[in-house]
């Protein structure tokens, strides 16, 4: 199918956008367009430069809002992969039939949401997209106002600048009674927004029912007696209740950009006016006693904060950047339990396995390997607390200590006092363990103190930040660690990534995408006999189809020839394929394919996260090698 010449222009008005971001090259941007041109099935220009890895979902929505004011809004949709080509057609022909606008004719189908929408008109219209919440709104701007008024007009005013422009937040930049009566209101001295019907309808109805309140109640409103103290609160509550882990307060050219990582991915929730920015960040360094008169330099902190009776310790970085301060807030919950062996999500098969063979095993390290947030902490701890008993004395030497446990004698490292993690190491033998945990290995010294404390009879717990299982066989030679060391006291690696779930209240079945399937190096015959299921999107999931985060392992027991193999200093593909023949090794790519087989999560998820395995078993026989 030739391009049409629309799709010709929007396919370099997008290319000349990432360009301009610094996304891409010029070299990158034509190897792309070759590479579309040659393709036997069209794919959108997007989609070729995700999967060429010149650009991700993010870098093409961010550039197309700063630089696809020529681009139509369908094709702006069709490049993020909101919608499909065929969504795109259906709605072009319900449009020149009924009339309506192209975004009416989507919502009417059901390819897209109210707040996908809204979020890439504002986008294109250059006006911030805000979700008004009334405990967000500066009490000021609602002074004299009715609700009433507010309601049968369909606006809320949000907030005031210095300046006096009030920024006001609607459903629709083109009604024209809505537009009529903001201008009544408030002349020129106003900037709109756009913002969903149900939330704006919401924060008026609250305001009605504060209105009906006693006069102090009134009054504090009216004055808006901290209103940037309420924002502040509902930013950091509203995360909290979200189960985010960061808070980003992101300076754009034009607007504030809030988002939350919400199980392991930023979810966007709402522009804020700029003028906010300098209150904003004053209020947080105030809550986590830093310097509010320096704005060059960046800087952290702690904010101990207490939501709904639970204790949170938020951790504090402000970066200095060209549009403004830029806050990330992380949320770590005191309160945390911790997590049984059984709710990791190992399948019973890996799980069994992992209790025999490495945890009850009296002697050797145990590695468990994988990036920031893959959750290494939390089976860290799982296994200890199985391991915790009366007769087993289990120390450990943490930066920080995170989670609290009965039972075992915790050591947090504090450089500041000379408890240094070299000079803890050198303390722990001589305590008498049983088990020892070293946090993380992070140098060839704790290494080190892990194989010898192995040698002399200890069971050795750590974390490390490897690929896989066999990358951190690899690591240790790297660190110039003795082979035969290693191949004498490593019992096991445990590598690991978190999937995110599959929304239970907006799931609905879906056909995987063959570009997908082949990626994953399926077949499409052998998916056939499978139902699969995918979010649509909704409240409860902040529209993004998932809600909490299931574990993918790849578990490497060490046999006799995979010593043999590290003794030789044998290649990591050798390696691997010596593990998957001999010790049943599963790879974490088919631990997430088994569970997307079984509803837990997608194989879009599946390729977000695992390291590729070049050689795939058949897929029965994965299910059978992960029941």
């Amino acid at each position: 199918m030739p391009d049409t010449p629309a799709a010709i222009e929007s396919r370099s008005l997008l290319g000349e956008a990432l360009l301009k971001e610094g996304i891409l090259t010029e070299e990158q941007l034509q190897r792309a367009l070759r590479i579309q041109d040659k393709l036997e099935q069209p794919r959108q220009f997007g989609a070729v430069l995700i999967e060429l890895g010149y650009a991700t979902k993010q870098d093409i929505a961010d550039a197309l809002g700063k630089h696809g004011a020529g681009i139509r809004l369908g094709q702006i949709l069709l490049e993020q992969g909101v919608i499909t080509q065929d969504a795109l057609e259906q709605a072009l022909i319900i449009q020149r039939e009924r009339g309506i606008r192209f975004g009416e004719a989507l919502l009417e189908l059901g390819a897209i949401s109210e707040r996908v929408l809204l979020q890439n008109l504002a986008r294109q219209a250059g006006v911030p997209y805000i979700e008004p919440v009334f405990t967000m709104i500066e009490g000021s701007v609602l002074t004299g106002v009715s609700p009433n008024y507010l309601a049968s007009n369909k606006f809320i005013p949000f907030s005031r600048s210095e300046e006096g422009t009030v920024t006001v937040v609607v459903n629709d930049l083109h009604d024209e009674g809505c537009l009529q009566a903001v201008r009544d209101l408030y002349q020129d001295g106003f900037q709109l927004a756009l913002g969903p019907l149900d939330a704006i309808s919401q924060a008026i109805e609250d305001f009605r029912h504060f209105r009906q309140e006693g006069p102090g109640e009134r009054r504090r409103i009216e004055e808006g007696e901290d209103s940037v103290v309420q924002l502040v609160d509902h930013i950091i509550g509203n995360a909290i209740e979200q189960r985010a882990s960061d808070i980003h307060i992101e300076p754009m050219s034009n607007v504030v950009r809030l988002r939350y990582r919400i199980d392991g991915v930023l979810v966007y929730r709402t522009d804020l006016p700029k003028d906010l920015l300098p209150r904003l960040t004053s209020r947080i360094k105030i809550l986590a006693e830093c310097n509010i008169t320096e704005h060059q330099r960046h800087q952290g902190g702690r904010i101990f904060y207490t939501h709904q009776g639970r204790e949170y310790d938020l951790r504090l970085s402000v970066y200095v950047t060209v549009h403004g301060e830029c806050v990330v807030l992380r949320i770590l919950n005191k309160q945390t339990g911790l997590v049984d062996l059984e709710e990791l999500g190992m399948n019973k098969t890996m799980l069994d396995r992992f209790r025999l063979e490495v945890l009850d095993m009296p002697t050797g390290v145990v590695l468990i390997t994988g990036p920031t947030g893959s959750g290494k902490t939390t089976t860290l701890y799982s296994s200890l607390n199985y391991c915790n008993s009366i007769d087993t004395k289990i120390i450990t030497a943490e930066d920080p200590v995170e989670y609290m446990i009965d039972g075992l004698i915790q050591c947090s490292i504090y450089e500041k006092i000379g408890r240094s993690f070299q000079a803890t190491l050198r303390e722990i033998v001589r305590q008498d363990p049983d088990i020892i945990v070293l946090g993380e290995i992070r140098d060839r010294t704790s290494a080190e103190t892990a194989i010898q404390a192995a040698l002399t009879g200890h069971k050795v717990y750590s974390t490390f930040h490897t690929e896989d299982t066999i990358g951190g066989l690899l690591r240790l030679i790297d660190m110039d660690i003795e082979t035969f060391l290693i191949s004498s006291t490593v019992i096991s690696v445990l590598a690991q990534r978190l999937l995110r779930r599959i929304c239970e209240f907006c799931q609905a079945p879906y056909t995987p995408d063959p570009v997908e399937l082949d990626r994953l190096g399926l077949r499409v015959e052998e998916v056939r006999d499978f139902e699969f299921r995918k979010g649509r999107g909704c409240k409860h999931c902040n529209y993004t189809g998932y809600h909490g985060r299931a574990g993918v392992y790849e578990l490497l027991v060490l046999n006799e020839d995979v010593k043999e193999a590290i003794l030789q200093k044998r290649p990591a593909h050798v390696i691997r394929q010596i593990s998957t023949e001999t010790t049943g090794l599963i790879s974490m790519r088919e631990d997430g394919i088994a569970k997307v087989v079984r509803g837990f999560t997608t194989f879009e998820e599946v390729l977000r996260q695992t390291p590729r395995t070049f050689e795939m078993r058949p897929l029965r026989q994965v299910l059978a090698a992960t029941q």
